[in-house]
């Protein structure tokens, strides 16, 4: 994934004792011919190098991806009209913003826009969870996420707090397009009130009594798939 969409790639590390499938194979035989340097490494240096207890014999090391992942204090409204917009506000665990960004790319949006307090994005397991989506998605990290909220309204769009609240849109029974942004919240604290403040509505997922919040990345998948819808 990262060589078909554009990754520069400084070097790849293998460890000796791994076989890889042909598709593989191909990528790296590719990158060889392409200049890049492929570093085969004994199984005990290799074992020093990953963070995995399980490794596939394989690391890639790349730059930052900076041609769709960007870094803003703020946001400009005119940047994104047309696009599917979800917001993702303190959401710190690597796995489940790696499987939100998985959900994006698999339900047609086009960016997620982020506070700057979210997990970082190239975390090796927010990546790794991504799997190869990582690459295909625009990820705008913002300084102040409340006033990104108040540009985006500025084009008359909707933008919708995913909580519990006593006027929520229901999901599946109000209408929600894909004009509308959501935003969802830390995993175990929800949306910052000044956040829920500049909403211009919220918007829950109808559950059972007595049942616990889903998990944010689960709820995710929910949400993007009736924006797509």
């Amino acid at each position: 994934e990262a060589v078909d969409f554009g990754a520069k790639i400084k070097y790849i590390i293998l460890n000796n004792s791994a076989n890889f499938d042909e598709k593989t194979s191909i990528k790296i035989k590719e990158c060889k011919e392409n200049g890049i340097n492929v570093i085969c490494v004994e199984d005990y240096i290799f074992d020093k190098l990953t963070s995995e207890n399980a490794p596939q014999g394989i690391i890639t090391v790349c730059e930052y991806f900076s041609e769709k992942h960007r870094f803003f204090t703020t946001v400009e409204n005119e940047n994104y009209s047309n696009e599917k917009i979800v917001m993702l506000e303190s959401v710190r665990d690597p796995g489940n913003f790696g499987t939100i960004i998985r959900n994006a790319v698999a339900f047609g949006i086009d960016r997620l826009i982020i506070s700057s307090d979210c997990v970082d994005i190239y975390s090796p397991k927010v990546i790794r969870a991504s799997m190869g989506a990582f690459f295909k998605i625009k990820i705008d990290i913002v300084k102040d996420f409340v006033s990104a909220i108040k540009e985006l309204k500025k084009s008359q769009r909707r933008v919708l707090g995913a909580a519990l609240e006593k006027n929520s849109l229901i999901l599946g029974k109000d209408n929600i397009s894909s004009n509308d942004i959501v935003i969802l919240g830390n995993e175990g604290h929800g949306l910052s009130q000044e956040s829920l403040g500049e909403c211009t509505n919220t918007v829950l997922i109808p559950m059972k009594e007595n049942t616990e919040s889903l998990n944010v990345a689960i709820a995710s998948a929910i949400i993007m798939w009736e924006i797509s819808k």
